[in-house]
């Protein structure tokens, strides 16, 4: 007789006391009888929902079996999404058993994260879209049946099973669902934790874990009110002195509610003296919110003078007018020479439109060009391309080719010798090649330093010696 015929002949007590003396004995034991009950309960309370087919599928995900690799997590994650959309579906006609099917996914999401290596974020995306959606559905329940359940305590509770950051939006996304007094209560909830825990003395080498999880709500909480006094105190309790990356989070905020005086005042603290173009970049930030566009063009320019990048260039260049973006141009040109990045200097000619210029700054300075990455060089290249600077293409080429080589990066030689043969084509054009090798040259060096690399001639399909047929 089999094992599961004898229990099914054993009275109920009897396995009842055979499950509670095994119980605590092992812990694999232990996490099957959990399994079971609280299969058994979730079942109970959401009305045999798992019966139905959504049902079956949300259980079917969540049930403990194979692992799942990192490349096969998005294929999971659409299965999710699929059944989410079932769900969606569902709540158009039955809220209350739409809602039951999101508890039952969300109470076993932990079952989902360690099923997964999820390296790549797309489970942890589409539970974040799990929680969305039961704050929509239980809105829509909460309407239809106010009384249907103590939905703070709901909260509450998904709340405190956060351990893979799962509910890290719930709260502070609940206005659709709570009330605001509600969420004010809640506030003084997580406030008068984090103040009781800031009174423990755990010493400085104990990380208080009651206090940040209390200022995590409250900050979620804040969130959620649009409060802004609630959101700095969130940070201020655990941290009093906050550090520049909190005072960044802080000023954020005070932007987005259009709390300018609040951002003024944070953008002052002392702190900052030592993060000052984390600053600056924040007061520019300040005042493009409060709309003071002078004020930030100047100091984008004097950013720009001050260090002349690329991307210093380019935040200027998105609030000047035509007349400004001309003088800056002018400006660009007389400094070309004196700039000691040359990639930035080529972008930067490139960026305002001076191709020409960009061309003779290419040719001129290729040797020191080398070692750039292959993408800068394929944009240069595009660009030239498009403007018909022949010699510019073929350097662009040169540098590209050398670049594959000189690595010995024999896995993009096919790439490499892509260059070669579109340098072969380019110099059928009979180009000037204004005191630059000519093909024929160029080979000869290419192969003299790189003859032994066949698997690269094989695939430009030229050979290792020889000169280049006119």
């Amino acid at each position: 007789m089999s094992i599961e015929s004898k229990l099914q002949k054993m009275p109920h007590e009897s396995l009842v006391a055979l499950l509670a003396d095994l119980y605590e004995r092992y812990g694999d034991i232990d996490e099957i009888i959990d399994s079971y009950l609280e299969h058994t309960e979730l079942e109970s309370q959401n009305g045999g929902v798992c019966d139905t087919e959504l049902g079956r599928q949300v259980e079917s995900l969540t049930s403990v079996g194979q692992f799942y690799h990192y490349r096969e997590a998005y294929a999971l994650s659409e299965r999710c999404e699929r059944i989410l959309q079932g769900i969606d579906n569902l709540a158009a006609v039955n809220t209350e058993q739409a809602l039951a099917l999101l508890d039952v996914l969300l109470n076993r999401h932990e079952r989902i994260y360690e099923s997964v290596d999820d390296s790549d974020g797309f489970i942890g995306e589409v539970m974040q879209q799990a929680v969305q959606l039961w704050l929509q559905v239980a809105a829509q329940l909460r309407k239809q049946q106010p009384d249907a359940r103590q939905w703070v305590d709901t909260v509450l509770k998904y709340n405190s099973q956060n351990d893979y950051g799962c509910f890290d939006e719930l709260i502070s996304s609940s206005r659709c669902l709570l009330t605001e007094n509600e969420l004010q209560a809640l506030a003084s909830h997580f406030e008068q934790q984090a103040q009781a825990a800031a009174s423990l003395e755990l010493g400085d080498e104990h990380y208080n874990a009651p206090l940040a999880n209390a200022c995590l709500g409250l900050r979620a909480a804040a969130e959620a009110l649009q409060d802004f006094s609630l959101y700095e105190r969130s940070l201020l309790i655990n941290s009093p002195v906050p550090n520049t990356l909190q005072l960044e989070r802080l000023i954020g905020y005070a932007l987005e509610l259009e709390k300018f005086e609040r951002a003024k005042y944070w953008l002052q603290q002392p702190q900052w003296k030592h993060d000052q173009n984390r600053q600056t970049h924040l007061n520019n930030q300040l005042l493009l919110r409060q709309g003071h566009i002078e004020q930030l063009k100047q100091n984008l320019l004097s950013d720009w003078r001050l260090n002349p990048r690329s991307f210093t260039l380019q935040n200027y260049w998105e609030h000047a007018t035509q007349k400004e973006r001309i003088s800056l141009t002018i400006e660009l040109l007389s400094r070309v020479e004196q700039l000691g990045n040359k990639e930035d200097a080529l972008s930067m000619l490139l960026f305002v439109g001076q191709v020409e210029e960009a061309a003779e700054y290419l040719i001129f300075h290729q040797a020191e060009l080398k070692r750039y990455y292959y993408s800068t060089l394929l944009n240069w290249l595009e660009s030239f391309q498009q403007a018909g600077q022949t010699l510019a293409v073929i350097v662009c080429y040169r540098l590209l080719l050398l670049d594959v080589l000189e690595r010995g990066y024999s896995r993009a030689y096919h790439h490499a010798a892509r260059y070669f043969n579109a340098l072969l084509k380019l110099d059928k054009t009979q180009p000037d090649y204004q005191g630059l090798d000519s093909a024929q040259e160029f080979i000869a060096v290419l192969q003299a330093k790189h003859g032994r690399k066949r698997s690269f001639w094989q695939a430009a399909g030229y050979p290792a010696k020889g000169q280049l047929n006119g």
